[in-house]
């Protein structure tokens, strides 16, 4: 089964750090095969944020699972699932992820694979600003999150 794993932010704007925070643990702490449920693959692949061509990094994949840092969740670490949008929506800095969804759906012409957000709660985004502490605190969260579900394999 291949997992393709989505890290965004920008490291430049305060929480938005986080994204790159978890892509780096993420690279080493998967890199031991054992921390992972048997038969498990993992893509890897991180960016300031989601972009149309994403669609190709998804392609292939059993799953996906986008990491980034949200301000509009109470949650310190969310985890739910990313319906399919109805509807190709961007604005000039990024896609949403529901549009990125219905645009793999329209340009590959087959069903885009389940996806899940797992999104981080942040507060500070001013460029030069660094990672704030409530979202040091849910990063540690959201890494134990994610290592579970790889280990087992478990996305509901």
């Amino acid at each position: 089964m291949l997992i393709s794993l989505f890290f965004f932010g920008n490291p430049d704007r305060g929480d938005d750090a986080a994204g790159e925070t978890l892509y780096r643990w993420a690279q080493d702490y998967f890199s031991d095969h054992s921390r992972l449920a048997d038969g498990l693959e993992l893509r890897l692949t991180y960016d300031f944020q989601l972009e149309p061509e994403h669609i190709f990094d998804l392609d292939g994949s059993d799953l996906g699972v986008f990491i980034d840092c949200h301000s509009n969740t109470e949650k310190p670490v969310l985890w739910q699932p990313i319906p399919v949008g109805s509807q190709l929506m961007f604005s000039s800095h990024s896609v949403t992820a529901e549009s990125l969804l219905f645009l793999f759906e329209s340009t590959l012409n087959k069903p885009a694979p389940p996806c899940y957000l797992l999104g981080i709660r942040g507060t500070e985004f001013s460029l030069g600003s660094t990672l704030s502490s409530d979202v040091l605190r849910a990063i540690e969260q959201a890494k134990l999150q994610l290592a579970h579900r790889l280990r087992q394999c478990d996305f509901s």
